[in-house]
């Protein structure tokens, strides 16, 4: 009997294991407006809207909304290069961006910043992690890039943690960086 009632439990259970690995967004490659830069979205991943920073910087900006999460995405392509700064101080340049973020999206608890991220395509960039929640208990997955040329913030926020921990790791590190 107990055989039984694992097997009906199996046969109720197995269905939705199938429907919510079908709900798994698929990521594609998308342009980055003309920043140059690209990133693996999910459709349904706006148009970048672009604007102007006060120090003249492009700013481009975009979201998607899936399955009640919000895939965003915030690229700066500086006016002038930081030739001239380390990888230790563009990092700092993020934390600091970073901070700004947190004041601007009323953010009240913050893990920490996470030190240390690399990307294989691009040597010369650093990346920063963090996880917040807002005051409206909103809570954030959030992963920034910089480089010399440019520095991207991605980020993955809902009502609740996002639910599929590789897909999460997989949206946060797939920013690219422009070639020239």
């Amino acid at each position: 009997m107990k055989y039984l009632s694992f097997l009906l439990v199996l046969v109720a259970v197995f269905p939705c294991f199938l429907s919510a690995q079908n709900n798994v967004p698929r990521l594609s490659k998308m342009a980055i407006g003309q920043s140059g830069c690209y990133g693996y979205f999910p459709a349904g991943m706006s148009e970048f809207t672009p604007s102007k920073s006060e120090d003249g910087a492009d700013v481009y900006t975009g979201e998607a909304e899936v399955d009640g999460f919000h895939f965003a995405c915030i690229t700066v392509k500086f006016a002038e290069p930081f030739t001239d700064s380390s990888p230790e101080e563009m990092e700092e340049l993020l934390i600091s961006y970073m901070a700004f973020l947190q004041e601007q999206f009323g953010i009240t608890t913050s893990a920490g910043v996470g030190r240390g991220h690399t990307l294989e395509t691009a040597p010369d960039a650093r990346g920063v992690i963090d996880y917040w929640e807002g005051a409206d208990s909103v809570q954030y997955a959030v992963k920034g890039w910089v480089n010399p040329k440019a520095l991207a913030i991605m980020m993955i926020y809902g009502a609740t943690e996002y639910p599929i921990f590789n897909l999460q790791q997989m949206y946060l590190d797939g920013f690219r960086f422009s070639d020239n």
